[in-house]
């Protein structure tokens, strides 16, 4: 298993760089994904800033951590029309975007970097700014795998992590629903387009990981997936969980305590292993931000607090690693 950092680590300074990778290293994990952000590294058509996220690689690289980057968000002179505002537009030639991910994998390659996950979660709104759509996100998808593959024998292509959305047993023809977003996927020509499908399977928060319906839990929803995959010729094919976590800081209504954080993740991650189709499962994150934000719920699912203090999660998972 591995630790998601997401974005928010490109920019931290390097002392706290250092203790967080330190340790993401001492549980026992083996992998960590980070966003290879196209918005900063290309702010400017060929005018490449790679020192944020080569700090970044050299950083787990030295800790014997694998890595997924997460090639996403477009910069401004990129972006189409409709969403020019947002770096979470889709570029308006997906061929752009397959130019960087040419560019980023054979630069990371040489450093034993070869697992790339396109885009994150394409199957909603918030990271997919133009509107999702299966045959949207298959457009960008295929130029970049054929690109990645050219520019590195060794890559694997992750299709991007989908999010969970909404409950098959009301709406089972929902389009973002990650299951339906799947089979939309293969219909618009996704197959032999992906190494591995990524997914991120919370559960609905703040409900224990395999409880209720496969209809509303995302986790469960797994193996719906992989009979998809497997209808399609893809059974051979690892489900990798890109992210995967819950809340304890907040006011939300998703947060758990700090002692089923701990379980919740204990329980997911024997659940995961026990499928013969899985890859590895990315807990979301090490550590907090830095203040606790009522309205963000996202900014409590470390397995650190802010101050490096551990939770339980923390010491349970490091038991179950070792």
């Amino acid at each position: 298993m591995g630790f998601s950092a997401g974005g928010p680590v490109l920019w931290e300074d390097d002392a706290a760089l250092r203790m967080d990778f330190d340790r993401i290293a001492l549980t026992g994990a083996k992998w960590v994904r980070v966003d290879a952000d196209w918005s900063a590294i290309e702010g400017s058509p060929g005018g490449w800033y790679w020192a944020s996220t080569d700090r970044l690689v050299w950083s787990a690289r030295a800790r014997g951590l694998d890595v997924v980057l997460v090639p996403t968000y477009t910069p401004q002179w990129a972006r189409r029309a409709s969403c020019a505002a947002s770096r979470y537009c889709p570029p308006a030639d997906p061929n752009s975007f397959a130019n960087f991910v040419y560019t980023t994998v054979a630069r990371y390659a040489p450093f034993g970097v070869h697992n790339y996950e396109i885009w994150n979660e394409p199957n909603w709104g918030p990271w997919w700014a133009s509107g999702p759509n299966a045959f949207d996100y298959v457009t960008l998808l295929k130029p970049a795998y054929l690109k990645a593959h050219a520019a590195d024998r060794f890559v694997r292509v992750i299709s991007g992590g989908l999010a969970p959305h909404g409950d098959l047993n009301s709406d089972p023809h929902d389009p973002f629903n990650p299951v339906n977003f799947l089979s939309t996927m293969y219909a618009a020509g996704a197959r032999g387009f992906f190494d591995a499908f990524g997914v991120h399977p919370y559960p609905p928060l703040p409900l224990a990981p395999t409880t209720g319906s496969i209809g509303w839990n995302s986790l469960l929803q797994v193996d719906w997936q992989h009979l998809i995959m497997a209808a399609h010729g893809d059974g051979a094919k690892q489900i990798w969980g890109t992210e995967y976590g819950a809340p304890t800081g907040s006011t939300d209504p998703k947060r758990v305590t700090g002692a089923q954080q701990a379980q919740y993740i204990a329980d997911g991650l024997r659940w995961w292993v026990a499928r013969p189709y899985t890859g590895p499962l990315f807990i979301q994150t090490i550590r907090d931000g830095q203040a606790d934000n009522p309205g963000d719920w996202s900014r409590s699912m470390g397995l650190l607090q802010s101050n490096f203090a551990p939770k339980l999660s923390y010491s349970v998972l490091t038991t179950l690693l070792h």
